[in-house]
């Protein structure tokens, strides 16, 4: 069992908090037998992230104007790409939904039916500036870029995969950036763990927040925003909070192991912010 949690600012970049398991007492670090519990699980340990990649990819029909919340849907239940077969979890088959149904059912086949409108190439594009592939740049060692190199590659199997969060992996720290972005109107902003530097001579250095970029605008920013509202309120009740709206998605994701995915090891990963209409954390 493992875990990582990042707590930041989304209108700054501030990390607030940043923790994982397992973890380890710097009193006593001399008696770990396993050096990886060492690592920083959030910046290093990149993963298949599943359903909770699945707002990013309305992000880019969104903003392209390929979609609006309301726009219709017939589940085909089952997909055929380039030889290969993609069902919804369970097998389940969801008939004629909206795009905000999409994400609060988590249907596979609504959100590749909007990356193949999208096109891999714009896909690879937007997952790019969302930052996944990337390092944040955080001044933490070790950290990793995770790996999006197979939305490059021919074939529509690769796109359609990645709609859903399969085939790519990020980093818990990249994924809270990229919600991040979607509640700040878009722009993404540089993680910062150093708020201050204060030196012997009395001289203080504040760490400026610096926007990477914009990255959707803000309108499909407050579109997908209220999507993710309807996620929680109708879908992931788990992480309502009384008096405040929280927008956010769960993702379920099985976990590959010597070239095939296990049939009982998954990774849940939750992200979302708070307060939705202004927010102040995304988690």
């Amino acid at each position: 069992v493992s875990a990582a949690l990042v707590l930041m600012n989304p209108l700054n970049g501030h990390v607030l908090a940043m923790c994982s398991l397992p973890d380890f007492d710097p009193n006593n670090y001399s008696r770990i037998d396993d050096l990886r519990v060492f690592n920083n699980t959030a910046i290093f340990t990149p993963y298949e992230p599943g359903s909770v990649f699945k707002p990013i990819t309305m992000a880019a029909g969104l903003d392209l104007d390929l979609i609006t919340p309301l726009t219709t849907y017939t589940d085909a239940c089952l997909l055929e790409i380039n030889g290969h077969k993609i069902r919804n979890a369970e097998q389940k088959c969801y008939g004629k939904h909206h795009m905000t149904e999409v994400l609060e059912k988590s249907i596979n086949t609504g959100v590749v039916w909007v990356e193949e409108k999208v096109g891999n190439e714009r896909f690879y594009d937007y997952v790019k500036k969302f930052g996944f592939g990337d390092k944040t740049g955080i001044p933490l060692n070790s950290e990793t870029s995770g790996d999006i190199s197979s939305l490059q590659k021919r074939g529509e199997i690769f796109g359609a995969n990645g709609s859903f969060g399969q085939g790519l992996t990020v980093t818990p720290l990249q994924l809270a950036s990229a919600y991040s972005a979607i509640a700040n109107d878009g722009k993404l902003m540089k993680p910062i763990i150093i708020d201050e530097k204060r030196y012997v001579d009395g001289r203080r250095e504040k760490t400026q927040s610096e926007t990477v970029g914009q990255v959707i605008s803000s309108d499909t920013s407050r579109q997908l925003q209220s999507m993710l509202v309807s996620v929680v309120e109708n879908h992931y009740r788990a992480a309502k909070v009384d008096h405040y709206e929280v927008a956010g998605k769960t993702g379920t994701a099985q976990i590959p192991e010597r070239g095939k995915y296990s049939a009982e090891r998954t990774n849940h990963t939750f992200a979302g912010t708070a307060p939705a209409s202004r927010p102040q954390f995304t988690l």
